[in-house]
């Protein structure tokens, strides 16, 4: 059986809920890619059926399989799902995107499609408009950038921009729904969410229910399936942020990690009777600190014909003077040289379809002409383009290291 991929998780659970799936563009799953997985992983009956009960996709906002196994006795309902995950496909583990990032990443889970396809390569890149018209000697600069999870100061609607549709907006129910439900899918997070750009970029297509506080979300997830919605998806952002602001080791890190169990055994609690609840991540993290912070403007051969930094400090997006490929290739040899093994890989725009799937039209208008991926726990910084927060984050992730990579898959049947 193959490794279990991120892009796979939304589709097979739409197929396990029985909803009627149509292929989407070429490099989206499937409707049989979906179908085949919901098999492998138990959400269809022995007889390749959907079953009555619904599906619930709990997205974990950077719950790392690393990180959940080295804190995993102080979540025991998580414990317990990985026990009965050991047996199944992938060992309750499966494999995000490139770059391990959430605008790439939920884009990734909400349309099936790579980063190369939909054109969400990371949390932040070169706006469109800018590409062909970075001179010699511009000096990067963060007013430069659009950030693909608010699509704040751009003229750009995250709807046509990216215009792979969605699984939600591929999905019909099928033809053993019943009849009360309002909706194919909803989504359950935080009310801000809903019209966000990134909820249009990625998410678009199923009813938003919002419930900013963690623990009123399993309650709004049994109404909707109560009510005949065969498909939930529900999103916890707490983990990610206290990571980011205190690191994924901090006692904040294990508390959020500690309420989060609790949420889930209260959704287990409150679903009706049968529901499979499939819980993944969108990527993990590192923990890194001053000591292992890379600044731009202080490495003069790093900076030289860089015109802008986009991406994250684990997955820095570098642009160079018109986009020209000789000058692209020079800086990616020197920043080889530079980092040595504080890299895990520089490659140029022409090399990263390896790494973030085939190149189309959107990934090409905002791409780096060079990409570094991080290793260990190094980052790259430039104050002229990072906030003060920003470069003094504790917790980040983005890069190629199995902490970032690898995320839970785990199954739980009510």
């Amino acid at each position: 059986m193959s490794t279990p991929y991120l892009r796979q998780v939304l589709a097979a659970a739409a197929a396990g809920a029985g909803l009627a799936l149509r292929d989407g563009p070429p490099g989206a799953v499937t409707a049989g890619e979906a179908r085949a997985k919901a098999a492998e992983w138990g959400l269809l009956g022995q007889d390749g059926a959907a079953r009555p009960a619904g599906v619930v996709v709990v997205l974990v906002d950077g719950l790392g399989m690393q990180l959940l196994q080295e804190r995993r006795g102080h979540a025991p309902t998580l414990r317990t799902w990985m026990a009965d995950a050991a047996s199944a496909p992938g060992g309750g583990r499966a494999r995000t995107c490139v770059p391990s990032t959430t605008a790439a990443a939920l884009t990734t889970l909400g349309t099936g499609a790579m980063p190369g396809t939909t054109g969400m390569v990371g949390y932040s890149v070169l706006n469109p408009s800018l590409r062909r018209h970075l001179r010699a000697g511009t000096i990067p600069d963060a007013a430069q950038n659009l950030c693909l999870i608010t699509w704040q100061d751009t003229a750009l609607d995250p709807r046509r921009w990216q215009d792979v549709p969605t699984v939600f907006e591929r999905s019909a129910p099928g033809p053993h729904a019943g009849a009360r439900a309002a909706a194919s899918a909803v989504t359950i997070g935080p009310a801000r969410f809903a019209g966000s750009g990134l909820t249009e970029a990625a998410l678009r297509g199923a009813v938003h229910l919002g419930a900013d506080r963690m623990e009123d979300r399993p309650g709004l997830a049994a109404r909707a399936l109560r009510s005949g919605v065969p498909l939930v998806y529900l999103y916890v952002g707490e983990l990610d942020h206290v990571g980011h602001r205190h690191g994924w080791r901090s006692e904040n890190w294990l508390m959020q990690l500690e309420r989060l169990d609790g949420m889930l055994a209260e959704l287990m609690r409150l679903v009706p009777a049968g529901t499979r609840v499939l819980l993944t991540a969108d990527h993990g993290m590192v923990d890194t600190d001053a000591a292992h912070r890379i600044d731009l403007t202080d490495y003069p051969e790093l900076a030289r014909d860089v015109a802008a930094v986009a991406g994250e400090p684990r997955f820095s997006q570098l642009y160079v003077p018109h986009s020209d490929p000789e000058t692209a290739a020079a800086v990616a040899d020197r920043w080889r040289a530079v980092l040595g093994e504080r890299a895990l890989w520089v490659g140029t725009r022409a090399q990263a379809g390896t790494r973030i799937g085939p190149v189309g039209e959107r990934a090409e208008s905002v791409l780096g002409d060079v990409l570094v991926a991080m290793a260990d726990n190094w980052v790259v910084v430039d104050p002229r383009v990072h906030s003060a927060g920003a470069i003094g984050m504790p917790g980040v992730h983005g890069s190629l290291t199995d902490a970032e990579m690898t995320v839970p898959l785990l199954l739980a049947r009510a």
